[in-house]
């Protein structure tokens, strides 16, 4: 069970190991408006869902900085979230980051 929402594989089966998705099983796991939002959006488009650890990136992310807001020092947050002290700076100002600006050619 994820975020108090129970599913089985009825509700999306499987096709070519892709799990399809059903109105019905939308309307299950995300009531009625939330799957109008869904189909709205995304309706007749291939979407790739972010998993878990993409949430819980975001999550951090927000922790950290908030941490920073109430006063706490990157050393601080690197030791109190489990992060380096460059990952800490890096989430308190993304924008910063040389990564930000790297594309693809």
């Amino acid at each position: 069970m994820i975020l108090g929402v129970v599913s089985n594989s009825l509700d999306f089966p499987d096709l070519n190991d892709k799990r399809v998705m059903s109105v019905e099983g939308l309307i299950r796991v995300l009531g009625h408006e939330g799957a109008e939002r869904v189909i709205y959006f995304w309706g007749g488009m291939r979407v790739s869902v972010p998993n878990m650890d993409e949430l819980q990136k975001i999550r951090l992310r927000e922790r950290v900085k908030q941490a920073f807001d109430q006063g706490a020092t990157p050393s601080q947050i690197a030791e109190r979230f489990g992060v380096s002290v460059r990952t800490a700076q890096r989430m308190r100002n993304p924008s910063a980051c040389v990564e930000n600006d790297s594309k693809m050619i």
